[in-house]
């Protein structure tokens, strides 16, 4: 094998740590659990940016909302946002980085929010309610997602 390394590569980036800035679930008082079926999505948008003054060091900041009009034929009003900071090494640029911590991130946070509303929901007056999945997809020109 010439030209190739057996050496493995490792993964260029890495979490440094999550916490959440906002942790709201409220419970809809109108909401009547008999017969309803629930066909609301979230709504997600995640932005990635470099943190100042720490080179390879990014911010990616996944908010994701549930029932924001409180409509009663949902249980909660959910309104969540978790930081994820990552460090980005080895020769990327900052666009393959932003791309490549957006997509890592996006499973990261997510699922940290998912598990939040989990065991938050699961200690509320309508029982636990799971978030379904939930796509990355690219953003539309002039958007924030």
């Amino acid at each position: 094998m010439t030209g190739h390394s057996m050496e493995p590569q490792s993964f260029p980036l890495t979490l440094v740590k999550v916490f959440f800035t906002r942790t709201m679930v409220v419970a809809v008082p109108e909401y009547k659990t008999a017969g309803v079926s629930l066909t609301m999505s979230p709504e997600n948008s995640i932005d990635v940016k470099p943190v100042d003054g720490q080179q390879g060091h990014y911010a990616a900041a996944m908010r994701t909302m549930f029932n924001k009009a409180c409509d009663p034929s949902a249980p909660y009003f959910i309104d969540m946002e978790c930081i994820g900071i990552f460090t980005a090494k080895g020769a990327v640029s900052a666009e393959e980085a932003v791309r490549d911590i957006t997509a890592t991130a996006h499973g990261v946070l997510y699922g940290a929010i998912r598990e939040a509303v989990s065991w938050i929901t699961g200690r509320q007056a309508f029982g636990q309610l799971t978030l379904g999945l939930a796509i990355l997809q690219p953003k539309e020109p002039g958007e924030t997602r």
